[in-house]
Order: C-alpha cells, then structure tokens, then sequence
C-alpha cells in the first residue's frame, strides 16, 4: 500500500508541474469557445430564418369567385404571415419566376369554386422553385390546404350519401349548405386548434446556457492537449519495477487519470467561474460532483487515445476529431432535436452525452445520480481499456 500511495504522490507532483501549460491554454480556449458559443445561440434563436414567400397567382378571366377565393386563403394568419400574393397573366407570372421576383405561381383552373361545391375538384397548378426552405414551408402550406379540404369534402359525401340511403333526396342541398358553412367556420380560424406554447430547441435551459455546456464539455477534452506532455515518459523498464514493488498496471493508470482529471478540474473550477459570474451558472454541492465525474470521464478518454496512439501527436489529432465527433452526434454542436432520427437513437450510448447530462445537472444545480453513474462507468471502461491497450 505504501508504494501505491506513493505512485501517487510522485504522479501528481508529475501532473501539477503541466499546471501553468494547462493555464496558458484554458485562456485561449475558453475565449475561443464562449465566442462560437454566444454566436451558436445567436443562430440557434434568429428571428430572420425564414423569408417572405412571394407567390404569383394566375386567375382565369372574369372569374370573381375563383378571385373571392383566393384573396380570402392570402387573408388567413398562417398564409398571410409568410406569403405575399400577386395577381398576374400566365406570361407575366412566368417571367417573374425566371428572374427570381417571385417564388412559386399557383395557377387557378376554371370554375374552381363550382368544382368544389359539385365534387370535380379541378387541380390548382402550382409551381415551385427548386430548394430553399421558403419553397418547403410553402408546399407544406399548400398540402395542408388541401387536406383540410378533403376532410370537409368528405363530410359532405358522407352525409349525401346518408341522405340517399334514407330516401331524403330533398334535404341534400340544406345539408351541404349547413356543412359547407361549419366547415368553413372551422378550417378559416385555424389558429383556434392550436395552444400556443414557448418551447426550447435545447431543452430545459435556453440556447446560451445549452451552448455554454457544450463549450464546457469540449474545453475540457481539449484542455488535455496543453498538459499531454505529462502523459508521456514511461518505458516498460519501470512497468517492470512498478511491478516488482507490488504496482500494477491497473493502479498506475489509475493514478495517472486522477491526477489528469484534477487538473481538468482545476481548470473546469476557472471555467465555471466564468459562467458564474456571466449569469450562466449557480454554485450548488450539485457542481463539485458533476464536475469531478466529468473530469474523470475527460481523463479515461483522454488516456485510453494516447495509449492507442503512442505518440503526442497522434494524441492530439485522435482527441480533437473524436472530441468534435463525439460532441456532434450526442447533440452538443446542434440541439438533438435536429439530428436524424438514427443519431438520435444513437446519442445517449455515447460517453459525451453522460458529460452533457453532468453539465446540465450543474446548471441546472439538481443531483443526476444516473448521468454521474454512467460518467463513472464511462471512465472505468477507458481505464481497463488503455491499461489493456499498453499491455
């Protein structure tokens, strides 16, 4: 026992002498990541994501209706909040669309209102331009349109038919009149079906505080790159007298990866300093915690590719792409909400989503027993990894 703890003590004398390395490079990257952090939640929450939608109407002659009509769908909040309707002649709607002025051009057949009170359903052209979320939005629009549409309409068969079935022939015009108006009374406000409510693409915080867990989660795998140096040094000359003085490999790499991880901590207690005092963060007991779990997880990682690649810089290549990959697919660079729905599926396996979960728990200062418990198994399972590795 005496020689492991003093194992100990020389390996953290060892890793307290990479300290100022490690101050030197916490204060360029803490720079550079709560500088991509504020701007990711600029663009996260823009109000500017979608432009007007100008839309080129082409009505047949001297059909008032068809004209009531449409002025009426560009009337409706949903439509007239994101589209804009001209009027023009085919010809004049084509060339706008070929010089880009308008975005689509939704051509009106003949007797388009008399063909959905009788049934015909005479199809409205429309034409979009290739691309673009403004033209997605808009054929969304429309096909939303036209099952509201369906919908109503089969309504009304349904009760002509039912009308037929009970010999009441006579009643067919009364009833299509009386739908036609619920209908229309129904599908005009539709804004009544929804409750509007306030919600967060990153979850229980707002998008700066999101992105300021995320920052904190890389900075820390990355802060490894500046004290790598101390990961480096061994010969298997000492493995063999480690051994002989009753040290294994197990425990030597233990140590090593606690001393790591307390000077990730150190450097995590500075960046969360930071946040604190930015607003972002409130100390808690919840803090020293998710932060120990976190820089434990950091360390395994951190030793378990230095152990596979042997060389610093193999190290530093290995961590920076694992650190941004890892990050990307857990939904740390982009909410996992607007990931594919197999990263989703995915995304809690990995060991950067137990790290985001521990960040989270601190800001939020609400213990995570779960989310620190697959931390610590994440980290034993890189220890036995990069022990098995070096051997």
């Amino acid at each position: 026992m005496t020689a492991r703890l003093n194992i100990l003590n020389i390996e953290f004398k060892r890793a307290w002498k990479r300290l100022p390395h490690m101050a030197a490079g916490a204060v360029v990257l803490m720079a550079m990541l709560c500088t991509i952090a504020f701007a990711a939640s600029k663009a996260l929450n823009g109000e500017a994501t979608l432009g007007r939608i100008s839309v080129g109407v082409v009505l047949p002659e001297e059909d008032t209706m068809a004209e009531m009509a449409v002025r009426m769908l560009g009337s409706l909040d949903s439509v007239s909040s994101l589209c804009d309707f001209a009027f023009m002649d085919e010809e004049e709607a084509r060339g706008a669309f070929r010089e880009g002025r308008v975005m689509g051009i939704m051509q009106v057949p003949e007797g388009m209102v008399e063909g959905i009170m009788n049934g015909s359903n005479p199809p409205v052209s429309v034409l979009l331009s290739a691309g673009g979320l403004e033209s997605a939005v808009f054929k969304e629009l429309t096909l939303a349109g036209a099952r509201i549409l369906g919908a109503a309409q089969a309504g009304i068969y349904a009760g002509d038919q039912l009308l037929h079935a009970s010999g009441l022939e006579e009643k067919i015009p009364e009833l299509e009149a009386e739908l036609n108006q619920r209908y229309l009374a129904y599908s005009l406000p539709r804004a009544n079906y929804f409750q509007r409510e306030l919600v967060q693409a990153s979850g229980d915080v707002n998008s700066l505080q999101f992105y300021v867990i995320s920052a904190l989660v890389l900075y820390l795998l990355l802060e490894v790159i500046p004290a790598s140096g101390y990961l480096t040094g061994e010969s298997l000359e000492l493995e063999q007298k480690l051994r002989l003085f009753g040290v294994s490999p197990l425990w030597h790499r233990f140590t090593k990866i606690i001393c790591l991880g307390l000077l990730l901590m150190t450097a995590g207690l500075v960046f969360c300093l930071g946040a604190h005092w930015a607003g972002f963060l409130e100390f808690s007991w919840v803090m020293a915690p998710a932060l120990f779990f976190m820089c434990f997880l950091a360390a395994s990682m951190s030793l378990f590719f230095y152990e596979c690649t042997k060389s610093l810089m193999g190290l530093v290549m290995s961590l920076s792409a694992a650190s941004m990959i890892l990050l990307f697919l857990s939904g740390g660079m982009v909410p996992s909400v607007f990931l594919p729905e197999g990263i989703r599926g995915i995304s809690p396996l990995l060991p950067t989503s137990s790290m985001m979960e521990c960040g989270l728990s601190a800001v939020l200062g609400k213990a995570d027993w779960v989310a620190w418990l697959k931390s610590a198994g994440y980290g034993a399972v890189f220890w036995i990894l990069a022990t098995g590795v070096r051997h």
